[in-house]
């Protein structure tokens, strides 16, 4: 079964400085796990976790030297909130234990860290293999934010802020943000959103890009009944059987 990742949106404004498309994918397959569970710690075995991230190299000490790196990155992550008299700060994950011979890693999780994977009312979801097949880390970037707002079909971003967002190198200027991040983005993405392109927009003054605009439609997934080859009938799913039954009650209110 594939796994699904689900977080509060407010994740998506965390730039993920340095981390390469293995770390994300890593990062990612440990919050595909937390989902729905209030917990302090969890583990995973190797093989679980290179399993849900798609990790090809066969190597333990390469896997355990790429747990270490994303781990010592996900350090810098902080999430935060701030007002006119408070500012609060924490970082998402305290510990990681990786060890060799039982080929376990047991994760510490911030128990602040836990209203960004359960109990939110606004969240960005996503199948995580279709996220961990993408091979550039600014794309994946992209990947989430349209997920985000895949309701609508629309995502404009100021260029700084998307600048951050994809932690994109002060010396790209906007030659080099088509040419090496969105126009290859695009092709990465296209199979994955329908009528998707971007148009960017000048400021009211001078000749300076000020907006990027996303537009797209969703893809939607091919709907194949399940079947009962015994009973020679379909099998019928919670969701049809609840539309099934609420038509019937309508039928008879009337």
């Amino acid at each position: 079964m594939n796994e699904v990742v689900k977080y509060e949106n407010s994740l998506n404004d965390v730039s993920f400085r340095k981390f390469n498309p293995n770390e994300l994918d890593l990062f990612f397959s440990i919050c595909s796990k937390l989902k729905d569970r209030y917990t302090e710690e969890i583990e995973f075995s190797f093989e679980q976790l290179k399993d849900l991230s798609n990790y090809s190299p066969t190597s333990v000490k390469r896997f355990m030297n790429d747990l270490d790196k994303t781990y010592t990155k996900m350090l810098s992550l902080t999430y935060g909130e701030r007002t006119e008299t408070r500012i609060k700060r924490f970082v998402l994950f305290t510990k990681f234990d990786i060890d060799s011979d039982t080929q376990t890693v047991k994760i510490g999780v911030n128990s602040e860290f836990e209203f960004l994977l359960n109990d939110f009312e606004m969240f960005t979801k996503f199948e995580l293999k279709e996220f961990t097949e993408i091979n550039s880390s600014y794309t994946k970037a992209i990947y989430r934010k349209l997920k985000q707002f895949k309701g609508t079909g629309f995502y404009t971003v100021s260029i700084e802020e998307f600048k951050r967002l994809l932690d994109i190198p002060e010396s790209y200027r906007m030659y080099d943000i088509d040419r090496r991040i969105l126009e290859k983005s695009m092709k990465e993405l296209k199979p994955l959103f329908k009528s998707l392109s971007y148009k960017k927009e000048k400021a009211k003054k001078g000749n300076k890009i000020e907006r990027i605009s996303f537009i797209f439609e969703e893809k939607q997934q091919i709907h194949v009944p399940l079947y009962d080859w015994i009973n020679n009938e379909e099998i019928e799913t919670k969701a049809e059987r609840y539309k099934r039954e609420k038509t019937k009650q309508e039928k008879i209110k009337k």
